[in-house]
């Protein structure tokens, strides 16, 4: 016999009977088989998540996802190096990250100038198109080269984005800490050797978080690379973090 349930017309609540003949109905055959074929299902899947932290190729949506969410970052540029003025030590910057064709872009961060007092690597930003939605931040910029006379300086900080993990300063006469792998953050630049010139820090990449509702079967995506460290001079800088995406597939 199946039992009835009646939500109280007062209260809206399902009284201690009615809880009683939920946890029956499996005694009076109704089972997790017939609910699920009525439309309904006691099982929610969890959701999917799928990280790329290099190289390219292409995203194969889960079958039955409804909507997909992308966190990524461009690639940091990296930290310039520490030496006489203007004999080189630029950094490379960051690789642009890609998901979907002309859809999500973030842009690498700039290498940090080398051996100079110039400001640091210029933090870049993103675009979404349609029909993604959502919002982008610029990464921040990196910390600017300095000279002393006399002394031993310091050089810049890498810029940061929501990721974090940005490369520190070069102490002086020492190389700058490279900032965190796939952060997409700048690496950070040389400290100067006496009397020098130190490095500027590097640029973080721009970051993206989106959504895209009824996605579509694949993606092509590409992962921005790490921008170099500036090397050739005194003494070397160090690289920024490469880029990252994240993707969660909803049901």
């Amino acid at each position: 016999m199946a039992s009835s349930i009646n939500a109280s017309t007062t209260t809206g609540l399902v009284s201690t009977a009615d809880l009683s003949g939920i946890l029956n109905l499996q005694s009076n055959g109704v089972t997790q088989a017939t609910i699920s074929s009525s439309g309904f299902s006691a099982n929610i899947p969890t959701p999917t998540v799928t990280t790329y932290t290099s190289g390219s190729g292409t995203y194969t949506t889960p079958t039955g996802a409804k909507f997909l969410t992308i966190q990524m970052s461009g690639g940091g540029g990296g930290g310039g190096g520490g030496g006489t003025l203007g004999s080189g030590g630029n950094a490379g910057s960051g690789g642009t990250t890609t998901f979907g064709t002309s859809l999500l872009s973030c842009t690498g961060g700039d290498g940090g100038f080398g051996c100079s007092y110039y400001g640091g690597g210029q933090g870049r930003g993103g675009t979404i198109s349609s029909p993604a939605t959502g919002y982008v931040l610029s990464g921040g910029t990196g910390g600017a080269a300095v000279y002393a006379a006399s002394s031993y300086v310091p050089g810049g900080n890498g810029g940061n984005n929501p990721f974090g993990g940005a490369g520190g300063i070069g102490p002086a006469n020492a190389g700058g800490y490279s900032a965190a792998a796939n952060t997409g953050s700048g690496g950070g630049g040389a400290g100067s050797p006496f009397s020098l010139y130190s490095g500027a820090g590097g640029g973080a990449g721009g970051y993206i978080n989106a959504i895209i509702a009824s996605p579509s079967a694949t993606y092509s995506y590409a992962v921005g690379a790490a921008g170099t460290a500036g090397t050739g001079v005194t003494v070397a800088g160090s690289a920024g973090g490469a880029g990252i995406i994240i993707v969660t597939a909803y049901f």
